[in-house]
């Protein structure tokens, strides 16, 4: 499908890294693994990196000892790096720090609660221009529902009660795709459980939402950096709070809070989102901060990864590939957006990665749209790509107690993840093995995804939750 002048712009303004040229990386730094067995003194090491040109290292504490994050000296290109550490005998490998973006696509058109009679986005707090391209001018605009302090992140508040008996949410009908995966169907069956932990990885999540904040994680074991509701791994500190929309966005797909009479409902009604913000308010984080958020997700409870983020052109990214194995490891399972360039996943110099890698326990997720099309903008790819789900004009949570319309394969991933909550906490004794298969095997087959995606389908909740081999 053609687009527009207009809307390629559009497209190539707002959805970042899906249009980013290939193998973008953060200059002046790299990451290096370490052979098992390879004996490293503090001494030799510290030789190592002054004959280098080092001078900042950073390690990695969790699941791995032997990577490295090294920031290099000035006038030190990452190539010239590169070129000597992979030339050393006790280096595994070394790569660039490559930049990750997230997926969306934004519809001008798409308006939030709180607009305008003109459609100006009002901005949170004034004269402080978040969300991006809000505007203070004109008169009638709303006020938003507790919007953000100005120049800080909220505290978390107080966990809400639960509303006993469920009531119903006033804004079902704008979920046209939960209609076409029978989520309403599933929920007669199971809402989901608290006890199941589903990490949403990326730009932080508005934990005091009103639509979330029953939903949202509790870190039994907090730290001094007080991550009670997820990690920052922009700040360095335990307010992983959104500053960007669309990691809000996804956890509302994901587990908005079902039954509240406020609102939307996630797939998973009932559900913990951990918040681990590695994306900054420009939409772009760096692999090193998105490893350190999969470990943190596994090492903390993790069971599913919501992943609607990506890059061009890295399939040799195995710094980040390491990681989603070590999630295998763990039995945890990585749900990932295709990517938003109308591109074959199965081409490695088209491909959106991590969704085109080949771990075990990855799903890749392309978008249809109300038609039971492929959305114009989805990846696809009859090797790489999974499953489909509804990614065009959906309907839910963003900062400041407000809704939105977004679309991009970033919105159809988070419907896989919750999927995959709602059967696995149904399902408690099954492993991600289990999980997957019955994601794929109940699909229901559209023309449109034939030779597109693995399974053939679009997800079905309903024939998932009722799987049996």
């Amino acid at each position: 499908m053609l687009l527009s002048g207009k809307k390629v712009l559009l497209a190539l303004i707002l959805c970042g890294g899906a249009v980013a040229s290939a193998s973008q990386f953060k200059q002046g730094e790299v990451l290096v693994k370490y052979k098992d067995g390879v004996l490293r003194t503090r001494s030799t090491m510290d030789e190592f990196y002054r004959s280098l040109g080092v001078k900042k290292v950073q390690r990695y504490s969790r699941l791995i000892r032997s990577l490295e994050q090294l920031t290099l000296d000035d006038g030190l290109s990452v190539e010239a790096a590169l070129k000597q550490l992979n030339a050393d005998s006790q280096v595994e490998f070394a790569q660039p720090n490559y930049l990750l973006y997230t997926l969306p696509i934004h519809d001008s058109a798409h308006r939030l609660i709180g607009y305008s009679d003109d459609g100006k986005i009002p901005c949170w707090v004034p004269g402080v221009p978040m969300p991006p391209g809000c505007d203070d001018s004109g008169d009638g605009a709303e006020t938003p529902v507790n919007p953000p302090s100005a120049g800080a992140r909220p505290a978390l508040s107080a966990a809400p009660v639960e509303v006993n008996p469920p009531a119903t949410d006033q804004e079902l009908d704008k979920l046209w795709g939960m209609t076409k995966i029978s989520a309403q169907d599933a929920w007669k069956d199971h809402r989901g459980s608290k006890d199941f932990v589903v990490a949403d990885i990326d730009t932080g999540i508005d934990y005091n939402h009103v639509d979330l904040g029953f939903n949202v994680w509790r870190n039994p074991n907090p730290t001094e950096k007080n991550d009670v509701a997820g990690y920052d791994f922009v700040h360095n500190d335990g307010l992983p709070f959104d500053d960007q929309e669309h990691g809000t966005h996804t956890a509302g797909t994901i587990g908005a809070v079902g039954g509240n009479g406020i609102g939307v409902s996630g797939v998973s009604q009932l559900v913990s989102l951990m918040a681990l913000k590695f994306i900054t308010k420009d939409g772009s984080g760096t692999t090193a901060d998105a490893i350190r958020a999969i470990d943190y997700a596994i090492a903390h409870g993790a069971k599913v990864l919501s992943n609607s983020w990506g890059g061009q052109g890295d399939p040799d990214n195995k710094a980040l590939y390491e990681a989603i194995d070590r999630a295998r490891a763990k039995g945890v399972l990585f749900v990932a957006a295709a990517g938003n360039s109308s591109a074959d996943n199965d081409s490695p110099d088209s491909a959106s990665y991590p969704a085109a890698f080949d771990n075990d326990n990855l799903i890749a997720v392309a978008a249809t749209d109300q038609n039971d099309g492929l959305a114009y903008f989805s990846n696809y790819g009859k090797k790489t790509t999974h499953i489909a789900a509804p990614g065009d004009k959906i309907y839910s949570t963003i900062p400041g107690g407000q809704y939105k319309e977004m679309s991009g394969t970033s919105m159809a991933c988070p419907h896989v993840a919750g999927a995959a909550a709602l059967v696995w906490s149904k399902h408690p004794d099954w492993d991600y093995k289990k999980v997957k298969q019955a994601l794929l095997s109940t699909v229901d087959h559209l023309p449109s995804l034939s030779d597109k995606v693995i399974s053939g389908g679009r997800l079905n909740i309903l024939n998932a939750l009722n799987y049996k081999d």
